[in-house]
């Protein structure tokens, strides 16, 4: 089996980079507080200049590309999803740990430190 890198986070889409951040920082979150954590952070990055993060400003638009990118993440191998709350694959719980030593849940981890 090939291993994985997440240096295929650093070629993803604006909006799924914003999620694997939030992830990587957070390893797991309630679906509904991921999905509200996720419309305000793009928000305010939104309100701060970034443009290519979702087609339009509106709240639902924000919502339902935040719930299209989770899913295809999901499809992808990055994150999991079982009973109502998303969680980082196994594969990227394992990276964190060798680089980190431990998860440190809520902890801004940089994709930069994470890198093989």
């Amino acid at each position: 089996m090939q291993s994985r890198s997440l240096r295929e986070v650093l070629g993803m889409g604006r909006l799924e980079q914003v999620i694997m951040e939030y992830f990587i920082r957070h390893i797991s979150a309630g679906e509904i507080i991921a999905v509200l954590d996720l419309k305000e952070e793009v928000k305010k990055r939104i309100k701060q200049g970034e443009k290519d993060i979702v087609g339009e400003p509106e709240e639902a638009v924000i919502v339902r590309e935040i719930y299209i990118t989770l899913a295809s993440l999901v499809k992808r191998g990055f994150l999991v999803y079982s009973n109502g709350t998303y969680r980082l694959s196994d594969w990227i719980i394992e990276i964190i740990k060798k680089k980190i030593g431990s998860l440190q849940p809520g902890r801004p981890k940089p994709i930069e430190k994470l890198l093989d």
